[in-house]
């Protein structure tokens, strides 16, 4: 799966992205805000002219025809100025819930192209929590960058240019406020952001915490680690708590500048202006027009400081969500990647080399499976056999050498084209929270009532869901915790009879069943097996002795290849050793 074009890592890509969703909404929106946001200004010029006609005539003649003219011209501008935030209210309501189904489409398309190492790395609630968290972010984004700082920017510079119209001196003095109260909000930014940043990693570990203590509430009760598990998360929970408080802190320090600021300026501007007017060099128009285009600028750069404070806020969470979900994928698709093509289903690996971090699994491994052929790998715990699977299905990328089927190379070929024509069943069968029937049709999305009720027979699950009070219709919980280990198994084994692939591959896929369940299954997956390339892990050797081939691996590497008679032929060799140990049982005489 190839990285998403566009998808953004850094918060100045974020911005362009966000932009580039819908430019032209964007620009029908700064359209409508010039029109909405200088609405205010220009009426307090027009209520200063009509107090200044007014103060002029007397009331026995009538209104005068200029003051309703400029009445009219009040009424014209507070009218279109909330009409148009009407009609972009109803632009928005359609807008927002796309904006963020848009955002988390995205960012959640690019969480599944991940490799297996990186699920592997990450809490499941803390990726939900980001996805979930970069969406509505952006949708409060668009609230704060639009009408806290775009539209506090336009009220702030309509009221400008009137003042510096009607009394260039007072505008002036407004610049300067203006400039003290934002500066140092700018300055602040940095830090909101990085504790904001700090404040969503911890939150989301939280987050993840509680995911994991209640995917194992069986195993915490059956230590009696209720108490262990509440004391971690009142620790992850102070932590929280303490990056929260410090967040918050600098963003109410900003607060109370900018309050201690509008209250200076709203009495100083007041006490200039009576002083102007004592010394006849404002009018009383003016004074009302003036005071009136201060408090709305007052209120616009308190709006603006506040946007301003809040998409740092915000974008601290959006960087935190970047820095997690859009990372490269380890695994990818060449641009000119192929369907894999199966005619035979020979599997090679050749020369291959593979690395964990500080962890040598495979140096130059060669082993070849031919078509059709029924292979059983063996060996120690950590000998590397569920990683050969693992790089044959191209969960992780080698480190050098080929791994091929029918000749072409893996990383020549799509990932889904690959895992599409591989049948697994695993040791841990983990399932959707979804029924039966969705669960056993995952290996065909496209199978019939009856083509899933055949696999289950064949699986030797029918019964016991039958016996189920809603059948197949029933939900398995999460990860299937409503059913046993060897229910579960049973699933996932009609899930791969269903899926029919040329390629199938078991890891310990009897493991969980008891012998008489085990014995009728057998039957299943010998039919199964037939005409396909089969690799099979167990450690239960007797499940395996009949296969065509037994590779036995220790350190990852083959070190014996042979029938079940050929390898407990050599005595010394690791199988037969194996063998012995398990035909003896695993408790000895001197156990006894």
């Amino acid at each position: 799966m190839s990285n998403k074009p566009g998808l953004p890592r850094t918060i100045k890509d974020f911005l362009l992205y966000y932009w580039g969703l819908d430019p032209k909404q964007w620009i029908i929106f700064l359209c409508q805000d010039i029109v909405h946001f200088t609405r205010y200004s220009l009426a307090f010029v027009f209520v200063g002219r009509a107090i200044d006609v007014l103060r002029l005539s007397e009331p026995v003649y009538g209104i005068p025809p200029q003051a309703m003219f400029y009445a009219f011209c009040i009424f014209a501008c507070l009218g279109i100025g909330e009409a148009s935030h009407v009609w972009t209210a109803y632009i928005i309501q359609k807008w927002k819930p796309r904006l963020r189904a848009k955002i988390r489409r995205d960012f959640f398309d690019h969480i599944l192209g991940h490799s297996h190492s990186y699920y592997q790395d990450h809490f499941a609630g803390a990726l939900a929590r980001k996805v979930t968290e970069i969406a509505e972010s952006s949708v409060r984004l668009h609230d704060h960058l639009r009408f806290a700082i775009f539209g506090s920017l336009i009220a702030m510079l309509a009221a400008m240019t009137a003042m510096f119209t009607v009394a260039p001196i007072y505008g002036f003095g407004m610049l300067l406020f203006i400039l003290s109260v934002t500066v140092p909000v700018f300055l602040r930014l940095p830090r909101i952001s990085g504790r904001s940043r700090v404040y969503s990693e911890i939150r989301a570990h939280v987050t993840g915490t509680i995911v994991d203590i209640l995917s194992n509430a069986t195993s915490m009760r059956n230590f009696a680690r209720t108490a262990y598990e509440r004391e971690q998360h009142e620790r992850h929970t102070a932590q929280e708590q303490k990056a929260d408080s410090s967040r918050l802190l600098t963003m109410i320090q900003l607060e109370n500048y900018r309050r201690l600021s509008f209250v200076v300026l709203g009495g100083g501007m007041m006490l200039a202006l009576l002083w102007g007017w004592h010394n006849n060099t404002v009018t009383l128009g003016e004074i009302g027009t003036v005071m009136g285009l201060s408090f709305s600028i007052i209120g616009a750069t308190w709006m603006f400081g506040f946007g301003v404070v809040m998409t740092a806020d915000e974008l601290g969470y959006v960087d935190d969500a970047i820095r997690m979900i859009t990372p490269a994928h380890g695994v990818r698709d060449k641009d000119d990647a192929k369907p894999l093509q199966i005619d035979t289903g020979r599997i090679v690996f050749d020369n291959v080399t593979f690395n964990f971090p500080g962890q040598t699994v495979f140096n130059k491994l060669d082993l070849a499976i031919e078509a059709g052929q029924k292979v059983g790998l063996v060996g120690p715990s950590g000998a590397g056999k569920s990683t050969l699977m693992n790089v044959l299905l191209r969960l992780y990328d080698i480190d050098e050498g080929r791994v091929l089927i029918d000749g072409q190379d893996l990383r020549d070929v799509t990932q889904d084209s690959l895992r599409d024509l591989i049948a697994i069943i695993p040791q841990d069968t983990a399932l959707f929270h979804r029924s039966l029937r969705d669960n056993i049709r995952y290996g065909k999305l496209d199978a019939t009532e009856d083509e899933i009720r055949e696999a289950a027979r064949l699986a030797h699950a029918h019964e016991f869901i039958e016996s189920l009070p809603e059948g197949y219709d029933t939900m398995v919980g999460e990860r299937g915790i409503k059913l046993s280990g060897g229910q579960r198994q049973r699933v996932a084994i009609a899930r791969a009879i269903l899926k029919n692939s040329p390629i199938l591959l078991l890891d310990e896929a009897t493991s969980a069943l008891d012998s008489e369940s085990e014995k009728m299954i057998q039957d299943s997956l010998k039919t199964l097996m037939r005409g396909k390339t089969v690799i099979a892990i167990a450690h239960r050797l007797s499940t395996i002795a009949t296969m065509d081939r037994l590779v036995v691996m220790d350190g990852g590497a083959v070190v014996e290849d042979g029938s079940h008679t050929d390898l407990l032929a050599a005595r010394e060799g690791l199988y037969a050793r194996l063998w012995a140990m398990q035909s003896g049982g695993f408790l000895g005489g001197e156990a006894r």
